[in-house]
């Protein structure tokens, strides 16, 4: 069974703005490289389960996506806390640089706003 969850506007709040845990989101169109990026992101969502939520736009939502996150290039990995960005990397990525990312993003996401100060 996958720990990723694809996501689309209608469960976008449910699923990324109102998680409690820090959100992995990768932005990616289904090309030739996309079966082992979805390998590395399923791997890194099984390591940090308790931790992390890992989803992916719908095909049919990506544009949308890349627009509302100002993605300008795929794939993009997207760290988020109730929907607000604490980090970004851009290209395809390895287990152990994606690893490092989201430890990374865990530590500076510590000090992310806590719920009911959460937003411009």
């Amino acid at each position: 069974m996958s720990r990723v969850h694809w996501i689309r506007p209608q469960n976008f709040e449910e699923d990324v703005t109102a998680e409690k845990k820090m959100v992995l989101l990768l932005c990616m169109p289904r090309d030739d490289a996309f079966d082992e990026q979805l390998r590395v992101v399923e791997e890194i969502a099984l390591q940090y389960a308790d931790q992390l939520k890992v989803v992916l736009p719908e095909e049919s939502c990506l544009a949308a996506f890349r627009e509302d996150y100002a993605i300008a290039g795929t794939p993009t990995f997207l760290a988020l806390i109730k929907g607000r960005e604490v980090g970004r990397i851009l290209g395809l990525a390895d287990r152990e640089t994606l690893k490092k990312f989201v430890d990374q993003a865990l530590q500076s996401g510590a000090g992310a706003p806590q719920e009911g100060n959460d937003g411009p």
